[in-house]
């Protein structure tokens, strides 16, 4: 299946207690054999921003000069991290192997030139430990402390952006692209009211899950700004019901067009700030 070319948007401060704030994720009972090769588990075709789409420039030198593009990166790599992690921990460690292959192997070297133009430092190398450990099967509490030095890492590099980039506006623009991204996941995933693919159906989960996070960190300003984090965060909670679970069900009643619509009025209230 073709996909449409996406944006990623990255957010400083993800945990894994997040995952909890969207659904009643636990320990399911799915058998192994659905673990590893669960209905349409397949590894995504990972496609960066279309120049077409007036949404940033791919390219590595986009990646130096486009705010956007380059925060696009660094969430995308967040994302597939956030939902490998929440995975690993659930014991769910074969989903996790695969979700943490794709920020390095796809994604980073793209990235990595853009580190030097912007003055900040990359994160090759807690890149690797966290999916080595992840690979080796380590123990939780190790693979936990490397997740958290990679989130560091990145929260260093996303700085790396101009002021313009962190208004609240733009906070809220972030979380529409997030929602609009996992909108396109979420309808690979679940087709018709059947689960089509599990890996798209998790992605999406983690990026509506960073939505909510970077809204969060929103929710303490005054006035306009404050006030539309606040709505903004009511029209995310009420997507929860998409994911019942983290290791999904073969039936759902829910479909992709709840996520579009929340990005659309998420936007809306962005357009006002």
């Amino acid at each position: 299946m073709n996909k449409q070319k996406k944006l990623w948007i990255g957010v400083s401060a993800i945990t894994f207690a997040g995952l909890a704030t969207l659904n009643g994720c636990s320990s399911e009972t799915q058998s192994d054999a659905r673990e590893v090769n669960g209905a349409g588990y397949t590894s995504p075709n990972m496609i960066i921003a279309d120049e077409g789409e007036g949404e940033g420039a791919s390219d590595a030198a986009g990646l130096e000069t486009d705010d956007l593009a380059y925060l696009t990166q660094l969430g995308l790599m967040r994302g597939h991290l956030y939902v490998g992690y929440s995975l690993y921990q659930a014991d769910h460690v074969e989903h996790a192997k695969t979700h943490m292959k794709h920020p390095k192997s796809e994604l980073y070297a793209a990235i990595e030139p853009a580190f030097a133009a912007r003055g900040v430092a990359g994160f090759a190398t807690e890149l690797q430990r966290l999916a080595s450990l992840v690979g080796a099967g380590a123990e939780k509490s190790i693979v936990a402390h490397a997740y958290n030095e990679l989130m560091e890492a990145i929260g260093h590099a996303e700085q790396g952006v101009n002021t313009q980039a962190q208004t609240s506006a733009m906070q809220l623009k972030r979380v529409v692209e997030l929602l609009r991204v996992a909108g396109e996941e979420y309808a690979i995933a679940v087709v018709d009211g059947q689960l089509s693919n599990a890996h798209e159906y998790q992605d999406a989960l983690g990026f509506t899950t960073i939505a909510k996070q970077l809204i969060a960190s929103g929710r303490t300003q005054e006035g306009d700004a404050g006030e539309a984090s606040a709505k903004a965060a009511r029209i995310i909670d009420e997507l929860a019901a998409m994911w019942p679970s983290l290791i999904p069900p073969l039936t759902l009643d829910t479909d992709a067009g709840a996520l579009y619509g929340a990005a659309a009025k998420i936007e809306l209230l962005a357009n006002g700030l």
